[in-house]
């Protein structure tokens, strides 16, 4: 066996997962909204991605986690997650052929129990039997869950063993008009697998639905303890400080009472106390802050 050859192998054990001797896909719990949309395929077979319990089977979920419905805890291909726009395929079992077998848009009720009944002409979601690859109409993939079911015309009946498909469609709102970046740049437009569309996940400095809003105050600009508040003034996002006692200034650094660079026009400064100074003037100068000059005559 090649280097190659075994990379390769390692690779596909590494993407699959073993769950009750059938192969079960690995499916992302978090997707991020892509810019153009794919095709999927759904191979319609007995032979893999059959879970009894897709919360743990098909989504690594663990069990004790709280669940949205249990009653979905029945054999099916693992469930889909699409993105409005995408192009699902289904790739028939070529032994199921003989079977006549479609598939129809079911009830929630009709899906966890299989359907037992006829369906009318308009459920079906192909106009004949499956025969090799077919294309979903994007009249069945609206936004919402829908549910798939096989229904045939002879042989045995599949839907108890696992011929029984939900897919989930999802529109993003990570858009502020159409042609704005997906939640301003400042963000990542996700989905997780139990929620019904796409969000805005914004980076740290940002918020809003659309991460639009810069959050100026977690850039820490008030020092000295000082709290931070947002504003807004309709054009940008500004901050204001509350200062301690013993602070002042836009962003808390003056000290109140202490000796600041040129407290003391012409003189030196002394802290006294916390809240007090106290100018010691050159000479000529007097005042509180030294500013005022006395020009004193020669010969005096």
């Amino acid at each position: 066996m090649t280097p190659k050859s075994t990379v390769h192998m390692v690779v596909c054990f590494l993407q699959l997962c073993i769950v009750k001797g059938q192969i079960i896909c690995e499916r992302q719990i978090i997707a991020e909204w892509r810019v153009e949309p794919k095709h999927v395929l759904i191979e319609w077979t007995l032979r893999k991605n059959i879970c009894t319990d897709f919360y743990s089977e098909c989504w690594n979920v663990n069990q004790n986690a709280t669940r949205e419905d249990k009653n979905l805890s029945v054999p099916q291909i693992c469930p889909v997650q699409l993105q409005l726009g995408d192009t699902l395929f289904i790739s028939s079992e070529p032994s199921f052929q003989s079977y006549g077998m479609n598939l129809v848009n079911a009830s929630k009720e009709e899906f966890i129990n299989c359907p037992k009944t006829d369906f009318l002409q308009d459920q079906q979601i192909f106009v004949c039997q499956i025969r090799g690859l077919h294309q979903v109409d994007a009249t069945w993939l609206g936004v919402g869950t829908h549910y798939f079911a096989e229904l045939h015309k002879r042989g045995p009946y599949l839907c108890n063993m696992g011929l029984r498909l939900n897919v989930t469609v999802k529109q993003q709102f990570c858009q502020e008009t159409p042609n704005a970046p997906l939640c301003s740049k400042h963000g990542r437009c996700l989905s997780h697998v139990w929620e019904k569309q796409y969000s805005c996940h914004c980076f740290s400095q940002y918020s809003g639905k659309f991460c639009q809003k810069f959050n100026v105050c977690s850039t820490k600009p008030c020092h000295n303890n000082a709290s931070c508040t947002e504003k807004s003034d309709g054009i940008r996002n500004s901050y204001e400080c509350a200062c301690p006692p013993e602070f002042s200034g836009k962003n808390c650094t003056e000290i109140v009472g202490q000796c600041q660079p040129h407290t003391c026009f012409n003189g030196n400064c002394s802290n006294v106390t916390p809240n007090t100074f106290l100018c010691k003037c050159d000479k000529g100068f007097t005042g509180k802050t030294k500013h005022f000059f006395f020009f004193f005559p020669l010969g005096l």
